[in-house]
């Protein structure tokens, strides 16, 4: 894509959002505005931001629709990076995916589980995929409410619910690495999904027991 194009694409969406507030009553213009402003950051690769701000934005435009308006049934908005195909359903508001490359390729986010998830986050960690990886927490800091089948809290540091080839998965590791990848391994996600830092609790706590499986001291 040409330099300037996403910051264009950016101004323009804007531009538009500015226009929908002038133009439209109270509510349902916060809404335009915050979909807007979820495209803008879209346009910027600021997927962690934008997903839940435009979803946010056509919850509140929808909710102010009257009986009978609203978006077209059936319409879906995608974006995509070179690992994933994220979707946002404009009837629901409901946010999947598709994984498209690694083992996981072909697969829904929603039909994985915390396990499965976390060893997709250490795919795009290992591979260097920032604009996938950002997307994907974007997508388990929405789904974190507990709504999917998939958010299960993982079994607890020391409780024997991972096997040491699940903990090394989990951690992006091949089996027999050092104690000192293994470590380096848990700071490196850790730091990408910790509730503190607006991740995800079930992931960190996954990340933690895989360590305490693999390095109990």
């Amino acid at each position: 894509m040409i330099a300037w194009a996403g910051p264009l694409i950016a101004l323009l969406a804007l531009v538009f959002g500015v226009i929908a507030f002038l133009r439209l009553p109270p509510r349902p213009a916060l809404g335009a505005a915050l979909m807007a402003g979820g495209v803008a950051l879209g346009a910027l690769r600021q997927f962690a931001l934008a997903l839940p701000l435009a979803a946010l934005g056509f919850s509140v435009w929808r909710s102010a629709q009257p009986v009978g308006g609203g978006p077209s049934p059936g319409k879906v908005s995608e974006v995509r990076t070179a690992g994933l195909a994220m979707t946002l359903d404009h009837d629901s508001g409901a946010m999947d995916g598709e994984v498209i490359t690694g083992r996981f390729a072909g697969a829904a986010l929603s039909a994985l589980s915390a396990e499965e998830l976390q060893a997709l986050v250490a795919e795009f960690e290992t591979a260097g995929d920032e604009d996938s990886l950002s997307l994907l927490l974007a997508y388990l800091d929405r789904r974190g409410g507990g709504e999917d089948p998939g958010d299960a809290a993982p079994p607890p540091a020391g409780a024997g619910g991972l096997g040491k080839a699940e903990a090394y998965r989990i951690l992006g590791l091949e089996p027999g690495a050092s104690l000192e990848e293994i470590r380096a391994a848990h700071h490196r996600l850790i730091r990408r999904v910790h509730p503190d830092l607006g991740g995800s609790d079930a992931l960190a706590a996954l990340i933690n027991a895989a360590k305490e499986v693999l390095d109990p001291d």
